[in-house]
């Protein structure tokens, strides 16, 4: 059975990967498009704000007995949380995200014991709060990987 222990060190640990891969990069090249696919890295950050409230949530919809996800389409989800944050800077970006973690993490204080693991139809998929959370930090492990490898690309190590 899976532990709220391990589920803190998969977010903090997908965060870290995350983060590390912007770290130090000029704003220009963080507002640059193709970090990951057509989306620059500032964009990629407003899309994991999104997800990560959207996974949140879902948490809290299971927790309450009544799932709900959005039916839009990611790629839509993506714009639009790209679209409400266009005119932001890096820093209000970067605030909001830590700020989206801090309330995921003090919404973790609610999965104790087997409300973490509990398994409730979403859809198409059966998922426990486990299931949705660990999810958001693998697609975030991904990103990081997919933003470390860009960085290599088109700035060595370039920091400002």
């Amino acid at each position: 059975m899976a532990t709220l222990a391990e589920l803190r060190v998969l977010l903090r640990d997908s965060r870290a990967a995350l983060l590390a891969a912007v770290h130090g990069l000029p704003e220009d090249l963080l507002q640059q498009p193709g970090a990951v696919g057509p989306w620059s890295a500032a964009e990629v950050m407003a899309q994991r704000i999104e997800a990560e409230s959207r996974a949140l949530t879902l948490v809290q919809s299971i927790l309450h007995g009544h799932p709900h996800y959005p039916d839009l389409p990611e790629a839509e989800l993506d714009q639009h949380a790209v679209e409400r944050r266009r005119a932001w800077d890096w820093d209000g970006l970067l605030g909001e995200l830590y700020q989206q973690r801090e309330e995921t993490g003090i919404n973790l204080d609610d999965l104790a014991g087997e409300a973490l693991s509990a398994r409730v139809r979403v859809g198409e998929r059966e998922l426990s709060p486990f299931d949705v959370l660990a999810g958001l930090a693998q697609q975030e492990a991904a990103l990081g990987a997919q933003l470390a490898a860009w960085r290599q690309r088109v700035a060595g190590d370039k920091r400002s």
